[in-house]
């Protein structure tokens, strides 16, 4: 019995003796931690800031998609407005270089049916404005000529009836006026938006100089915003 009592004091010495103890860490481990942790702390905004700012400069950032979408909806509303004035007689709804302006104006054209259609109207018109400033990518500008160049184009037929010649002019210019009837469309949705715009808020209503100029910025900047908001979202699909 002693003994058997004296092994089981020996094994549980044993085991308590076996067990891992804590490294205890010094003085210098302890400074470096807590510098890590207030350098952590401090530094947190910063890197956030620094994250905020990458989504909006980084291809296919989250910020590019959000100032996009911002931009082209903003200058596609300040845009119907115009419209609206213009086009549906519809009294104005922001009250910048407006005068007559009157804070009933916006609810009456937000249940108005007609101030939906003028902003439809005028998305239309600032996606087809920021199409042509855009203009072609080299990608598809190379497909689109590789696609063309299996066509050859034979000698002029001789001998042959007029109609023969007539279809080989067709042949030879075949799309260059579908080119050409874009264009026209396009110059004529510049045109209408530059109306609408300065019909709406015309800057010759003002004397003052500096109220002419600032109509003037106003109006080409809602006009620019669109198409600037739109470029930007489109580079959200690089």
């Amino acid at each position: 019995m002693a003994l058997g009592s004296s092994s089981a004091e020996s094994n549980s010495t044993g085991n308590s003796d076996g067990k891992p103890k804590g490294k205890k860490r010094t003085l210098g481990e302890i400074i470096d931690f807590c510098a890590k942790a207030v350098v952590m702390i401090v530094g947190l905004p910063i890197r956030a800031a620094a994250a905020i700012v990458n989504q909006f400069v980084a291809n296919g950032g989250a910020g590019r998609a959000l100032v996009g979408g911002i931009l082209f909806i903003g200058g596609s509303i300040i845009s119907a407005d115009s419209t609206w004035q213009l086009i549906f007689t519809g009294p104005p709804i922001f009250p910048w270089f407006e005068p007559a302006w009157n804070w009933l104006n916006v609810p009456f054209a937000l249940f108005n049916p007609f101030f939906y259609l003028a902003f439809i109207i005028s998305v239309g018109v600032q996606v087809i404005e920021a199409h042509a400033l855009r203009g072609k990518n080299p990608d598809s500008a190379r497909r689109e000529l590789q696609d063309h160049m299996v066509y050859e184009l034979e000698t002029k037929p001789s001998g042959k009836i007029d109609l023969v010649g007539e279809l080989w002019k067709d042949y030879k210019t075949a799309g260059t006026r579908d080119r050409s009837s874009a264009g026209l469309v396009v110059i004529a949705v510049w045109v209408f938006d530059i109306v609408t715009t300065f019909a709406a808020r015309n800057p010759f209503d003002y004397t003052a100089p500096l109220m002419i100029l600032g109509c003037t910025l106003f109006n080409i900047g809602t006009m620019m915003a669109g198409e600037i908001g739109f470029a930007i979202w489109r580079l959200t699909k690089d």
